[in-house]
């Protein structure tokens, strides 16, 4: 862990060992708040391309607002073999990324709900 980090502990009681990373980002870059020692060097590999398509993300966030006509976008998700991903659009080019592995049990509703209020 990077410091002391309230949303990550709160992540981590909810996800355990699964918890991957946690990241914030911008327009510009992004703070990596958590990363697993075993998810380090493959971090390292895909950090700024994860970056871009976040910010794109972004972008597309009212498109999907409009689409489904449900109120504010809270999150995405991405599910894989080894990890799910959510991806919190606070703004176009803010928000925050966090991945857990895909068999990490959490329960969405707490767990979407602590990533959203954590970028208010």
């Amino acid at each position: 862990m990077l410091g002391e980090d309230t949303l990550v502990d709160e992540l981590r009681a909810l996800a355990g060992d699964g918890l991957r990373m946690v990241a914030e980002y911008d327009r510009d870059g992004y703070e990596i708040r958590f990363v697993r020692d075993d998810v380090s060097a493959r971090l390292a590999e895909q950090a700024d391309d994860i970056h871009r398509d976040l910010v794109l993300e972004g972008i597309s966030r009212e498109h999907l607002e409009d689409l489904f006509d449900a109120g504010d976008l809270h999150c995405t998700m991405h599910r894989f073999d080894d990890l799910t991903a959510f991806h919190f659009a606070e703004a176009e080019y803010r928000g925050l990324f966090v991945s857990v592995d895909s068999d990490a049990d959490v329960p969405m509703a707490s767990f979407a709900d602590t990533c959203w209020h954590s970028l208010s």
